[in-house]
């Protein structure tokens, strides 16, 4: 048995938590997993009650005391494995592995700023002490590679995956709704993911058709404002806020086309469950969305920050139905066989041994 140990900033609604949480549920047996979240817990964990979660409530700033906290965890656990997610838990994880000689394997789930250089020079620090540093993207190991200046020897990609049973095209078909082509995105509401491009976007799609309309699922910071935004543009005929759901698989069905106006990306969970439903994209061409969405054949890959061509893609497919079912059946004969979370899961533990066999 392989005691693993998880440590996140907390669950709130995200992809890297669910990723987390459905890696966890997807690990083949002899793994015993146990999370801990240097800040809260967040909606996610309180939703989820398969093992106990330790909440360390740390407060803004550097704590000796949360690594006191990590060492008398790792130590009384019987850690073997510390996995951590996100700059913050990297350095405390990395240090509380060297103080208790356990290996540190870090998942870099996007590009973490590489121009801001106080977050690149911790990530320098913390991958000193880190036997693995895991991208999920092949742009997010270049850069590790080149410009976290990591060894080669250190860094591995493991692609991201979904479940494709959950999220499939047959499980909701009579909840498709009838009438305007719906176009959908489920993504926190921040300025990364960048919602505004995709109501620029709606407003000159709003000048030459009238037959779509965008959900946007997903809560944050910026609701207000977009809300704002829509009004301001006459979008509300157009537009919806969903909110914050936990039947995403369900409103996944509902759509036509999905949309991705995202700044920055690791390997989006969202486009990945997406695809697996058999829905068409539109996605920006940034971070790992390249390494999803096959330009063409699967969807559109645009430029970000750009609504003229972020619109004319939308309208390709909001006229032609033919081509957003080829599209999407073949987006989802993609996820099948590069993004399943179960092949995941099988090779973090073959990592995980691989690390521990070189102890």
């Amino acid at each position: 048995m392989v005691n693993v140990l998880h440590i996140v900033l907390g669950l709130q609604v995200g992809g890297l938590e669910k990723f987390v949480l459905d890696l966890i549920d997807n690990y083949p047996p002899g793994i015993k997993t146990f999370i801990v979240c240097l800040e809260g817990n967040g909606e996610l964990g309180k939703q989820y009650n398969l093992l106990e979660i330790v909440e360390l409530h740390k407060e803004p700033g550097i704590s000796l005391k949360i690594i006191q906290q990590l060492v008398a965890i790792i130590k009384e656990l019987d850690i073997d494995i510390i996995h951590t997610h996100n700059p913050s838990p990297h350095f405390y994880g990395a240090i509380a592995g060297f103080l208790t000689r356990r290996p540190v394997i870090h998942t870099k789930h996007g590009r973490n700023y590489p121009t801001d250089n106080k977050k690149v020079l911790l990530n320098k620090i913390s991958s000193l002490l880190t036997k693995k540093i895991v991208a999920v993207s092949r742009n997010a190991a270049d850069v590790c590679l080149n410009v976290e200046k990591i060894p080669a020897t250190k860094v591995t990609v493991i692609l991201n995956g979904t479940d494709t049973n959950l999220f499939s095209p047959g499980g909701y078909e009579s909840e498709k709704v009838q009438g305007s082509v719906r176009i959908g995105i489920v993504a926190r509401l921040s300025g990364e993911k960048d919602h505004q491009t995709l109501l620029s976007a709606c407003k000159l799609l709003a000048n030459q058709t009238t037959d779509f309309h965008l959900e946007i699922i997903g809560d944050g910071p910026l609701r207000g404002s977009l809300e704002k935004s829509v009004e301001t543009l006459g979008l509300d005929t157009h537009v919806s806020f969903s909110g914050m759901r936990h039947d995403v698989p369900k409103l996944l069905c509902q759509l036509d086309i999905f949309v991705l106006s995202s700044t920055t990306e690791g390997i989006s969970l969202t486009l990945l469950e997406a695809m697996a439903t058999e829905l068409p994209i539109v996605a920006t061409n940034v971070g790992g969305n390249p390494e999803v969405v096959i330009d063409g054949e699967t969807g559109y890959l645009v430029s970000s920050q750009n609504p003229e061509e972020m619109a004319k893609k939308l309208l390709l497919l909001i006229n032609d139905k033919n081509l957003r079912r080829k599209m999407g059946e073949k987006g989802r004969e993609r996820v099948i066989a590069n993004f399943s979370i179960k092949e995941t899961a099988r090779k973090y533990e073959e990592l995980y041994c691989s690390v521990l066999s070189k102890r």
